[in-house]
């Protein structure tokens, strides 16, 4: 090999590591988590006082996302200050921080009190919810985490929270979509292993690994079909989808659920869905999934405010957020907000 030959080596694998870095939504995990320099901080954002954060937590906490009102509109507009004063790198050390450091920055930051308060609020009724026949509980945690509750399981899809250990006594398992930290803990995936509870994914090395293009498997009286899609052009088949069949006593409600899926035309449920939850902004045409080709009775638009991201780039804002969901001119779209609950019943 001549020297122009390892020259031109070294520029094509220092290139390669660029198209990976821009392609993983998780670039924190990338850069070793020094991301202080590669973010401008808006000098003229002030940080939420105390009592303005308490009381936007509050709002948001009340109000509704089936009824987005102005109070809630403003409590967004408030905590979004935070928001973009928060690094990814600070998101990182806080996320790692023990107990009594984390209680630190959540009186300091705004959004880190909002995203504690709001987990607190979704475990107290997790254990406390008594799901009826022919009806599905959904608690909205962080970026695309939801905890599903039928009459008989509880289902953890793509729970990333710094707390998430403290599920496992209440989930039977969990399904991750793909191998982007934004969407998993090895913490709550190693714990709920210990306990005995499937964790099922694309690259966990496990029971329930699927590196198959699709499969279908039971769980309990759930029926989960999972499919292989592009997360985009560079990540072919990278993310699980999960069409997931909640039972006979849910009068076998589907929730699909398909991660950071890229392309609507790989989306192919083989059942009516009763539940779509696409990422809001990965490239997905998400007003034609809903209105020609899934047609899903609810449809709850997540993965904004991904912290671990970039503030300029992939943290897309509560502003972002309820654009799309006019653009989707549909009344059955939403945007949950942090420890939301939804009930859905069919019929």
């Amino acid at each position: 090999m001549t020297t122009d030959d390892v020259r031109l080596a070294a520029i094509e694998r220092r290139r390669d590591f660029l198209r990976m870095a821009l392609a993983a939504p998780c670039f924190l995990a990338l850069t070793g988590g020094d991301l202080s320099l590669a973010e401008d901080v808006d000098p003229n954002l002030v940080e939420p006082t105390e009592e303005e954060a308490l009381a936007a937590i509050d709002a948001m906490i009340k109000t509704s996302a089936t009824n987005v009102t102005s109070e809630r509109l403003d409590a967004a507009h408030t905590l979004q200050r935070s928001v973009d004063r928060l690094r990814a790198s600070e998101f990182g050390t806080y996320f790692q921080s023990s107990p009594e450091e984390a209680a630190r920055w959540e009186k300091e930051r705004a959004i880190l009190r909002y995203l504690n308060a709001s987990f607190d609020k979704a475990l107290a009724e997790i254990k406390e919810t008594e799901v009826e026949e022919n009806t599905v509980v959904f608690w909205h945690l962080y970026n695309m985490g939801y905890i599903v509750k039928t009459p008989t399981q509880t289902i953890a899809v793509d729970v990333k929270h710094r707390r998430a250990p403290e599920l496992v006594p209440l989930v039977d398992y969990l399904l991750v979509t793909h191998n982007h930290g934004d969407h998993y803990t090895t913490a709550f995936c190693d714990a709920l292993t210990a306990a005995g509870k499937p964790v099922v994914s694309n690259f966990i090395k496990n029971d329930w690994l699927t590196e198959e293009d699709e499969r279908e498997i039971e769980i309990g009286d759930s029926r989960i079909r999972l499919k292989r899609v592009d997360h985009n052009k560079t990540l072919i088949k990278y993310v699980t989808t999960f069409e997931i069949d909640c039972g006979p006593k849910a009068d076998h409600c589907v929730v699909y659920h398909v991660g950071d899926a890229c392309d609507v035309n790989q989306l192919t449920p083989q059942a009516p869905v009763d539940v779509f939850i696409p990422h809001l902004a990965v490239g997905l045409n998400v007003p034609k999934a809903v209105n020609e080709t899934i047609k899903p009775k609810r449809t709850f638009l997540s993965h904004i405010l991904e912290l671990g991201h970039l503030i300029d780039k992939w943290r897309w804002s509560y502003d972002y957020g309820y654009n799309q969901v006019e653009r989707c001119a549909n009344d059955s779209v939403i945007l949950p907000v942090w420890g939301e609950k939804l009930v859905y019943s069919r019929g």
